[in-house]
């Protein structure tokens, strides 16, 4: 028997699922090892992927040679990462975009050259099923050679509308494009033989926070080998759209990426009136198979009867099948495009007179503190700061990525340590320096339920005990409404109502809460719990998951009916409420848990209606109630089990009905000790929770 191809995985993060997903389906190849500095996440990954562990790629390359490694590292790292895995001869297939610059896109070619080595760039759209229908009619000639191309890119941008400034995209417009824009270029750039020129004309400089400068809409004029291209780029659109249209000699191919959607318009032999009908039914018909297709495929994927259905998944797995088929025929291509479409895009952003992101300084060596704020850079966070900065207070902020902050971090008594609450050496720096903490930090997520609550109830744990360790006079931990439970409309929550004593009747989310507050109970002498229940406002999004079900923006599937008041609270008001709890006397608040709800409660309904209104867009709230929610959890359960999955959470009754939030909370305990006094201003709350929304 043939041995099994080895496999290297270098970088544990978030889309090295989906390759070990793809490799995982082959039977000629299987992970041998995984690299990854932080070693935990390394070893998640290879616990249900298989493989040996490596802190970098000096330690795999001494103890073993793989055949093949993907290098899913982030771009600043790619040069460093592939370029020693290519020289020993190891082929690699690199995430997008290959490099920073056509300069480093040179070297890696070089590296590969001389290694003997194979190298490709994982543009896995162009391995779409829709991109590959509609190449497979160019090709074929069915309408003529294709001329012209007219394309439009219109995507969310999750990172910007959360205010993550800090991703390395956001560094520079060259960095924009080659994150998003080499996805569409990518199909241009097959679909007509190779893109040889560009001319560039970026939209208007945005500025989404003070001292950040983000340029999101472009339109390209494109040459390429076999044609014309334009494309149109809308980055941070709320509807996705993604379409090519293919102007060939006898026809129009008109593909949707998102939607999975080809539609080919060819003449017939009739005259124009029975032609324009004969189109019409034709392209009814081929909508509605590809309709029956998707729900046919999804419902196999859901039963495990066959591979994931949807576009990015099969695009992935394609691309992944591409490059191991080349290698198993013995094939060692370097690839050209990768480095085509890095010169188109440094090419285009060479328009733009940009300001280069400031960095933080490095904290002073004897500087203190008067609070440590843990995840200061968040949405919370960033209105924390400023009401601390109001109260002439000096502030230390713990940040994951210290990269491209807002201007407010910038500011002379702030100071910026760049870890994570998992990283007890960086707790114990801010910590030991700060008289007291607030714990903002999320703690991460997980693969699995149970993972999930390790790490928050283990970041929630390891700042609390550094702090603890550092001498810290206090620590707000700062948890959610989501630990209560709220399903009861006959009882009103007050400060000795406890958590939720059923967790594992709750949701991931909710129950890695309550068990973050059991946890807590330990530190209880000298800290304090906060429950922010649905927080809004300027920095946050405006779809709050507590309001219902956003499969879009446009659409909110509520928990219910949608008329009972909902405890929202304004970020601003949060702020202060932390700030009054750092600001009274420790007896006062120490072992105490503090329900932070505002004065302006309105029902989801009515929130959805404000928010249209104030943004002119068509938002629409839709009720449910608990017995049809109950009835589509149970079976979406029956279809996994059916699947042979096991260790599922069975669907609950009590979860459902607490996401309602019937509730009452009465916040007048809280209000007293504090002497906080939330907005109770109903123009007041507009101006401030969805005014920021409506720009």
């Amino acid at each position: 028997m043939q041995a099994k191809r080895q496999i290297a995985i270098i970088g544990a993060g978030f889309i090295a699922a989906a390759h070990t997903a793809a490799l995982g389906r082959r039977k000629d190849m299987e992970i041998a090892a995984v690299v990854d500095p932080n070693r935990e996440r390394a070893e998640e990954l290879a616990s249900r992927s298989g493989g040996r562990v490596f802190p970098d790629v000096a330690a795999l390359i001494t103890a073993m040679r793989p055949d093949a490694a993907h290098v899913l590292t982030p771009p600043p790292l790619h040069v460093a990462t592939a370029e020693p895995l290519l020289k020993a001869g190891i082929s690699v297939l690199l995430e997008k975009p290959m490099a920073e610059t056509a300069e480093q896109c040179a070297r890696l070619v070089a590296a590969a050259r001389a290694g003997g080595a194979a190298l490709a760039v994982n543009h896995n759209f162009i391995f779409h099923p829709a991109f590959l229908k509609a190449k497979a009619l160019v090709e074929a000639r069915r309408f003529g050679s294709c001329r012209r191309i007219s394309a439009r890119y219109a995507a969310p941008l999750r990172q910007m509308s959360a205010g993550q400034f800090g991703h390395w995209m956001f560094e520079s417009p060259r960095n924009l494009l080659l994150e998003q824009a080499v996805h569409p270029l990518s199909q241009i750039d097959a679909m007509l033989g190779g893109i040889v020129d560009v001319e560039a004309t970026p939209g208007p400089r945005r500025r989404p926070a003070e001292g950040i400068e983000v340029f999101p809409d472009w339109l390209l004029n494109l040459k390429g080998r076999d044609g014309l291209a334009q494309l149109d780029i809308a980055l941070g659109a709320t509807f996705p759209n993604w379409t090519l249209s293919l102007l060939c000699d006898d026809g129009v191919i008109d593909v949707d990426i998102y939607e999975g959607r080809v539609a080919a318009h060819g003449a017939h032999a009739a005259i124009p009136s029975i032609d324009y009908a004969q189109r019409n039914f034709d392209e009814g018909l081929a909508g509605a198979a590809a309709g029956l297709g998707g729900l046919v495929g999804f419902a196999r994927e859901l039963a495990r009867l066959g591979p994931p259905s949807d576009g990015f998944n099969r695009s992935m797995a394609g691309s992944i099948n591409a490059f191991h088929d080349d290698l198993a025929r013995g094939e060692q291509p370097v690839s050209e495009t990768g480095a085509r479409l890095v010169a188109v895009c440094e090419h285009a952003a060479r328009r733009i007179m940009f300001s280069a992101p400031r960095r933080t300084a490095a904290p002073a060596a004897d500087e203190t503190y008067d609070a440590a704020i843990l995840g200061g850079t968040g949405f919370i966070g960033r209105h924390l700061v400023h009401a601390l900065l109001d109260e002439g207070l000096r502030v230390a902020v713990l940040a994951r990525n210290a990269a491209n902050l807002p201007g407010l971090f910038h500011k002379k008594r702030v100071s910026v340590f760049q870890g994570s609450t998992s990283d007890r050496a960086a707790l114990d720096q801010i910590l030991r320096r700060s008289r007291a903490a607030v714990n903002l930090a999320h703690g991460g997520g997980g693969a699995t339920r149970d993972a999930i609550a390790e790490a928050m109830v283990g970041a929630a744990k390891a700042a609390a005990d550094a702090a603890r360790s550092a001498g810290v006079e206090r620590v707000i931990f700062i948890s959610s409404s989501a630990a209560l439970y709220l399903g009861d409309a006959r009882e009103t929550v007050t400060m000795a109502t406890p958590v939720d004593p059923c967790p594992e009747q709750r949701g991931d989310y909710a129950r890695a809460k309550i068990l973050s507050e059991h946890a807590m109970v330990e530190f209880a002498s000298f800290t304090a719990n906060l429950r922010p229940a649905i927080v809004v406002g300027e920095g946050g999004t405006p779809f709050h998951s507590a309001l219902g079900a956003f499969e879009n923006e446009t659409h909110c599937m509520g928990w219910n009916a949608g008329w009972n008041p909902l405890p929202f609270v304004l970020a601003r008001d949060v702020a202060q409420a932390i700030l009054a709890c750092l600001k009274a006397d420790l007896s006062l608040v120490a072992g105490k848990t503090f329900n932070i709800v505002g004065d302006v409660r309105w029902s989801a309904r009515r929130y959805i209606a404000e928010l249209a209104a104030a943004t002119g867009r068509p938002l629409r709230f839709h009720p449910s109630n608990g017995i049809g929610l109950m009835a589509a959890e149970w079976a979406k359960h029956g279809v996994k089990t059916i699947a042979g999955r096991r260790n599922l959470q069975p669907p609950s009754m009590r979860d459902i009905k607490s996401r309602g939030m019937v509730a009452a909370i009465d916040v007048s305990e809280e209000k007293r000790i504090l002497g906080w006094t939330p907005c109770a201003d109903e123009a007041e709350f507009r101006r401030l929770a969805l005014g920021p929304h409506a720009k």
